[in-house]
């Protein structure tokens, strides 16, 4: 429970940012996909029923604010949560190099699964190139990497002082 309302909260925040950039850096905007991101974090763990849901709602959240065909990040973010799932669950995610691959591999997928549907549907005509895909990746995992340092260091503080505190607790009792 407490992880669900806490991927809420972070979905909240990152649609937030993601808005907030659509309107001052449409650019920066279009290259890193941080919905992406915070679906192959979540996804990570190992749970697949987790990272399908997760999947959904954030590209749900994603074609809300990208006011783009609905369902159509939707189908791509479902795909990538469940494939970030499934290699989690057979591959060692917790060193930092592993988790920044599956986060290259998610947004390329994205991006394939995204592309292929506008062109089968024919909706729009949108070719970005390789050249686009690929920077898209790199900036993606690189704020991947950005976001996994921090929360490492946020980790670590928080169990410092909860070491620290139960020390000092414990102390007192005697």
């Amino acid at each position: 429970m407490a992880s669900a309302s806490r991927f809420v909260g972070v979905l909240a925040a990152v649609a937030l940012i993601e808005m907030m950039l659509g309107g001052f850096l449409p650019e920066a905007a279009e290259t890193v996909d941080l919905f992406v991101l915070l679906v192959v974090l979540n996804s990570v763990r190992g749970d697949s029923l987790q990272g399908l849901a997760g999947g959904l709602a954030a590209g749900l959240a994603q074609d809300l604010v990208t006011s783009s065909v609905f369902g159509l990040y939707s189908v791509a973010c479902c795909v990538v949560g469940y494939g970030a799932a499934r290699a989690a669950q057979r591959i060692l995610t917790s060193r930092r190099a592993v988790t920044l691959a599956v986060l290259a591999a998610g947004v390329l997928v994205h991006q394939l699964i995204v592309i292929g549907l506008l062109a089968i549907l024919e909706i729009a005509q949108f070719n970005p190139g390789a050249g686009a895909v690929l920077l898209r990746a790199a900036l993606t995992t690189a704020a991947g990497l950005v976001v996994l340092w921090v929360t490492g260091r946020m980790r670590g503080w928080m169990e410092r002082r909860t070491r620290r505190r139960t020390l000092e607790f414990g102390r007192g009792r005697r």
